[in-house]
């Protein structure tokens, strides 16, 4: 799978796991019908992964060239700013915001997967195994 792709899915985990772990968990109505089976992992491994992750994005993107790009990072894709709001406190234009994010999707996608943080399941699978 390509690093960019890679990166994808693990920011998409990273974002569920931070929702989830950030707000509280809704309690389980007994009156209502259920929606079936919802994977969660436990509380504890969600934590971990979410700190994984960001670990992994600073260490791909420590060099003090990235700086740009570890703003980018951590404003674009961690927090979720807008992309136009993003460009802006990043300080460039959006060509090179542009440039900058493919950039970062390649480099924290190919450390995701050298720390074992891609694919999810098996990270997971290793964790509790």
């Amino acid at each position: 799978m390509r690093t960019h792709n890679v990166f994808d899915v693990c920011l998409a985990q990273f974002k569920r796991l931070r929702a989830a772990t950030g707000g509280s968990i809704a309690a389980v109505d007994l009156g209502k019908p259920s929606k079936g089976y919802l994977w969660r992992p436990e509380p504890s491994r969600a934590v971990e992964y979410v700190a994984d992750f960001e670990k992994a994005a600073a260490r791909a993107l420590r060099s003090p060239e990235w700086k740009g790009r570890r703003k980018v990072f951590w404003l674009y894709f961690s927090r979720g700013i807008e992309y136009r709001r993003a460009a802006i406190l990043v300080g460039v234009s959006n060509g090179t915001f542009d440039y900058w994010i493919k950039d970062v999707k390649k480099a924290v996608g190919r450390e995701c997967v050298r720390v074992g943080l891609y694919p999810p399941a098996r990270y997971f699978q290793a964790r509790t195994a």
